[in-house]
């Protein structure tokens, strides 16, 4: 090592300045990891669309087969927006709810949300607007994710290890990519 070069630092052992070391348990990392696995919500939904939207049972059962190129190209993106649009809401509902019901209430209406979204989703017997609707109501479940977990996170973590704690909701956004991967793969 150089002059002046310094010891490298193992991010393991990092002070846990004035917090007592018995807040860094495992109920801490369990809530961390609960909520912070909220954030593959987007990840699986962004894969799972576009897996579906090439299945040959979709296509014929919305008559999207018999659509032009531009046609599928704009009921494609049409129903890819439908989320981005609903997460736009559900984030702006989040702020009001989390605070008014709190993060465990809003995280359980928000799973409702986007369990009733994905049923209508399934359930659409060929009604493209029922896919549309299905869409934007799971949209709004999974917009209320970036605002709720990330608050609870930062709220249960010590301020010592915060910043760790918060990006595992942020990581966990590239965890739903495999899925999706493994989905395409895997088809039979």
């Amino acid at each position: 090592m150089g002059a002046g070069a310094k010891k490298p630092t193992n991010i393991f052992k990092l002070s846990m300045g004035d917090d007592p070391k018995e807040v860094n348990n495992w109920r801490l990392w369990f809530a961390t990891f609960s909520f912070g696995i909220m954030g593959a919500a987007r990840g699986i939904d962004e894969g799972l669309i576009s897996g579906t939207f090439n299945t040959k049972d979709f296509q014929e059962s919305l008559g999207l087969d018999t659509l032009g190129d531009v046609e599928y190209a704009n009921v494609k993106g049409n129903v890819s927006a439908m989320v981005q649009i609903g997460s736009v809401a559900g984030a702006l509902l989040a702020f009001v709810l989390a605070d008014r019901i709190g993060r465990l209430w809003a995280t359980r209406q928000l799973c409702i949300l986007w369990i009733l979204g994905i049923v209508i989703f399934l359930t659409n017997n060929g009604s493209l607007g029922q896919v549309y609707a299905g869409r934007f109501i799971a949209g709004i479940g999974i917009g209320q994710t970036t605002v709720i977990a990330p608050v609870y996170i930062s709220e249960v973590a010590p301020k010592s290890i915060r910043g760790l704690c918060t990006c595992v909701f942020a990581g966990s956004v590239y965890i739903g990519k495999p899925f999706e991967y493994e989905s395409k793969r895997n088809k039979p």
